[in-house]
């Protein structure tokens, strides 16, 4: 971990504890404490009552969303965006790497929020990014937080995401910008002292939360989680001094450099690191468990809508209330193993709660002999005389909530599935995986199965009928989801007792292995160092 050191005078024994839980930040001149912002630019911060933010899903229109503060617009990934007008803000906050001063930028549209984990996993299918790290994203796996931020990726991955939609990371001047917006804040949701109830940080909560869970926090600009949760990647090298001689027009940041710049702060940040003009830095390779991002872009009407999208289930699109309790129902998946030792196999069941499950896939089998299978009727009964690895999943369905689609999008009761009607159009470019349609000004899916997603803020599930559905992510489910690891045993070592077929021996003959050399079929009991029955 970088050394860190604040934008306010601190002592050193705090700069110490900061420097073991942040990216870099530059040495700052001494200055006054900031107790709130200057009278005539101050904001009042918004009561932590204040309603959720529901994604709106404008209607699509041919002369596409207007530059105004407050515009939004549903983009190509999910995504919600926000305008950020052009004009001059206050910049920079006193320090010696951020001189207060006034910037003019020109009109761009940014992610509401961060991006997601189920977000960047649809680049990763559709082969434009790389994975990020397992270690780092613990969560990414993970259903329940498929709208946690993205992190475990360095600069050249949160670039390539947002190559991949047409986008570009902000500027440090255009995240500052939104951030503070037009009147200088000293956070995004104006002078108010940051609590739990604005963002995450502080460990309020400990780990990554939700990119909307935080609506209170809200930028001028309506912008998402811009202080807490995680820090973010920005375009720009990092250069201390850039900011004292550089443009101020839209600036770009320095041409070179070694590190990288870093802005907002994270899940465990302080409170002197909240404020939004506080900069950071990292080595563009680095990633952490702490450090996602999110793209600006300068046209949201360049790609065309998909010609199929999928539905929203139980809640409505344009921001209503739900259209009913969602009630989820999730079969139980399991797998057992039986060791057959003479015959050199284990013998491997496959159960489902649901004795016909048309969802249900298994895995892993390829080389095994089947002994008792009919697809889509459980159990199902293999033996496996190689190594390998066994898995079993199926998927959750929801019932009690009505299917939606959103503006110019009619539902197909059929399939389940929102189809484009044609009535308007944005642009005529297509991600990875589908094709433009001329004749209906929609993008059309290469394969059956498309490489949809849902909206932030939702997360993919089923109906009772399997059609995939965008479920609000506190009711979605854990897929179902069960591996295991195939060891079959040496019919050369089967010696002693056993059941009739020659199988699992009992662990009075066990115990006659000298630990920890213990045979396939027995356990090796760490505590007692002896061999002991399965």
């Amino acid at each position: 971990m970088k050394h860190l050191r604040s934008s306010f005078l601190i002592s050193i024994v705090f700069l110490i504890l900061l420097a073991a839980c942040a990216p870099q930040t530059a040495p700052i001149a001494s200055q006054a404490p900031v107790t709130s912002a200057p009278a005539a630019t101050e904001t009042p911060a918004p009561t932590p009552t204040e309603a959720p933010i529901t994604p709106s899903l404008a209607p699509v229109v041919l002369s596409g969303p207007p530059m105004e503060v407050g515009s939004m617009w549903p983009y190509v990934d999910g995504s919600i965006l926000v305008a950020v007008p052009g004009g001059p803000f206050t910049m920079g906050h006193g320090g010696s790497d951020n001189p207060e001063h006034t910037v003019t930028l020109s009109d761009f549209w940014i992610y509401q929020a961060k991006v997601t984990n189920q977000q960047y996993a649809f680049c990763v299918n559709a082969g434009k990014c790389k994975p990020p790290d397992l270690i780092d994203n613990l969560g990414y796996n993970d259903v329940m937080r498929a709208n946690d931020p993205v992190v475990g990726v360095n600069w050249d991955q949160a670039s390539s995401y947002c190559s991949f939609v047409n986008g570009t990371l902000p500027t440090e001047a255009q995240w500052e910008k939104t951030a503070r917006g037009p009147d200088a804040n000293i956070y995004p949701w104006g002078s108010g002292a940051p609590t739990c109830d604005y963002l995450n940080f502080n460990n309020c909560v400990g780990k990554t939360t939700n990119v909307t869970k935080y609506p209170p926090g809200q930028s001028y600009y309506r912008a998402l989680d811009m202080e807490g949760n995680t820090y973010e990647w920005v375009n720009d090298w990092y250069n201390a001094l850039y900011y004292k001689n550089a443009s101020l027009q839209d600036p770009l940041g320095p041409d070179s450099g070694q590190q990288r710049s870093i802005r907002s702060s994270s899940y465990k940040s302080k409170i002197d690191q909240i404020p939004a003009s506080t900069r950071f830095f990292d080595f563009p390779n680095s990633h952490r468990r702490d450090l996602g991002f999110r793209c600006v872009v300068v046209n949201p009407t360049f790609f065309a809508p998909t010609c199929q999208a999928i539905g929203l289930f139980g809640t409505a699109p344009a921001g209503g209330s739900s259209a009913g309790a969602l009630q989820s129902d999730c079969p139980k998946v399991g797998i057992g193993l039986t060791s057959i030792c003479k015959a050199g196999v284990v013998r491997v069941t496959f159960t489902d709660d649901r004795p016909n499950d048309p969802n249900a896939v298994i895995s892993g089998v390829g080389s095994c002999t089947p002994v008792s299978v009919t697809p889509g009727v459980f159990p199902q009964v293999y033996d496996c005389s190689s190594t390998t690895t066994v898995a079993i999943e199926s998927k959750c369905t929801s019932t009690g909530g009505t299917i939606q689609c959103a503006s110019n999008y009619n539902l197909n009761p059929k399939t389940g599935v929102c189809e484009w009607d044609g009535t308007g159009t944005q642009g005529n470019q297509c991600l990875p995986g589908y094709t433009y349609d001329s004749a209906n000004l929609c993008c059309t899916s290469q394969t059956s199965s498309g490489l949809n997603f849902c909206p932030v803020g939702t997360t993919l599930g089923y109906d009772s009928n399997s059609n995939p559905v965008c479920v609000p992510n506190d009711q979605a489910n854990n897929k179902p989801y069960k591996s295991e690891l195939v060891l079959p045993p040496d019919p050369a070592s089967c010696t002693g007792g056993g059941n009739p077929d020659g199988g699992t021996p009992s662990t009075g003959s066990c115990s006659q292995y000298a630990y920890p050399s213990c045979p396939t079929w027995c356990r090796a009991d760490p505590k007692n160092k002896i061999c002991v029955g399965p």
